[in-house]
């Protein structure tokens, strides 16, 4: 019987209601492991930190503990405080790096900030707080027996190389699109904006990673806004195309159909200021 190839990189298509597809890259096995690793070498830096500072300040304690039955002073309630409250700044740092990271940086961690990768929902929005916990709540799991072992096996064999925390929360590591051909079709930013007015160089320094946007990009954006005026597309659509863009551009995702539309005519109006 023929087994499935297995496919580290490929692309995740999502397709809405109206037939329109958003497509990412599928963030492979070692681009993962990379940023993991970095992830947890921040960790056991601050854990180490924490150890030391905890040393320090027992030994300086150390003199305030009797050393004889004899001794009328009592026992340093201090050490007793200090050990557990080491223990819950190390469980703090531990669950909550991971967890905070991600819901605040939008699916990124330092270590996938500087992979660019990022950890979207199934259908292509931003992780909030819940999936961002779920996903790091089975963590450990993921890292058994050791060095990640049983989440490397899980995601070798995941079309969408997806551990057990990404199977337990909806969520998917996708890659960031750098590799664009918007270049090859628009100057340079730099010389466009040498003879920009004022409101056109504000509007590209609020898009500083508009030039990841491609032309089809950029025409499906058009389209979807004309399709809107005319109220022959949802407002469900426009919100979830606003929030794909928003991931490339590094923007916070707008929230409403409101939001929605300023940001993507505001991506609009950046696009043409670098046209030729």
């Amino acid at each position: 019987m023929p087994t499935k190839p297995l496919i580290l990189d490929q692309d995740y298509a999502i397709d809405t209601p109206e037939n329109v597809s958003f497509t990412y890259d599928i963030a492979g096995i070692g681009n993962r492991f990379i940023g993991a690793l970095i992830d947890t070498s921040i960790v056991v830096g601050l854990l180490l930190i924490l150890d030391v500072l905890l040393l320090v300040i027992l030994t300086q304690d150390s003199a305030s503990i009797p050393t004889s039955p004899f001794d009328s002073e009592p026992a340093s309630w201090l050490a007793g405080l200090v050990v557990a409250l080491f223990f819950l700044i190390q469980f703090a740092i531990f669950w909550g790096y991971y967890t905070l990271f991600e819901y605040l940086w939008n699916g990124q961690t330092p270590g996938k900030r500087l992979l660019k990768i990022r950890v979207l929902r199934l259908d292509g929005n931003p992780i909030g707080f819940v999936e961002a916990f779920l996903r790091n709540l089975v963590r450990p799991v993921d890292f058994l027996p050791s060095g990640y072992g049983l989440g490397l096996v899980v995601m070798f064999f995941n079309e969408k190389t997806q551990r057990l925390g990404d199977l337990a929360a909806g969520t998917v590591v996708v890659r960031m699109r750098t590799d664009l051909s918007l270049d090859s079709l628009v100057v340079p930013a730099v010389a466009k904006t040498q003879t920009a007015d004022d409101a056109d160089l504000s509007l590209l320094l609020e898009f500083p990673h508009i030039r990841r946007l491609s032309a089809t990009d950029y025409e499906l954006i058009r389209e979807l806004l004309t399709r809107r005026q005319a109220r022959a597309v949802s407002g469900v659509v426009i919100r979830r195309l606003a929030q794909a863009i928003a991931v490339q551009m590094e923007k916070p995702a707008p929230t409403d159909i409101v939001t929605s539309l300023h940001f993507l005519r505001a991506v609009v109006d950046a696009y043409r200021q670098l046209q030729p």
